[in-house]
């Protein structure tokens, strides 16, 4: 009997090296996926991990959540959620990348601002000592900034 059939590995199953060719993922990603939950071989024959040909899709999507900023931890919650869940995590994920995106355009402007600075240097700038001084106070540094100015 072929090992195929031992195993339950379909005759078109990828082994882990043709499935890290197809998606440029690395075997070791693809074991920690695996060790994960995320991405699971269909068998094993002779040990080996053989992968079902959809699991080219499954790593496709598991990459894209990652590249759009879902930890591996919420990827994991992602694929396992239902509809709703996914909805909730979506949700989550657009209100966290707006506040980094805040942060960035305040970083921004602080950063403009050093560019621009009459005393060309920020450890000899008043504003900066002031906006460190602000933010030691607890205000936010959009605070600190908005002050300062």
């Amino acid at each position: 009997m072929p090992a195929t059939e031992r195993t339950g590995a379909s005759p078109t199953s990828l082994s882990i090296g043709e499935l890290s060719e197809r998606t440029g993922v690395p075997t070791s990603a693809l074991r920690y996926y695996d060790e994960l939950d995320l991405v699971r071989p269909e068998a094993r024959a002779a040990g080996r991990r053989r992968y079902a040909e959809s699991a080219v899709r499954e790593v496709t999507l598991v990459r894209f959540l990652g590249e759009i900023g879902f930890s591996l931890a919420e990827i994991g919650r992602f694929l396992a959620g239902e509809s709703q869940s996914r909805q909730e995590l979506v949700e989550h994920k657009l209100a966290e990348l707006a506040e980094q995106q805040h942060r960035i355009e305040v970083a921004r402007t602080a950063l403009e601002h050093g560019q621009r600075c009459p005393a060309s240097d920020p450890m000899n700038c008043d504003r900066f000592w002031s906006i460190l001084d602000g933010r030691r106070r607890g205000l936010s540094l959009e605070e600190s900034h908005t002050q300062a100015h």
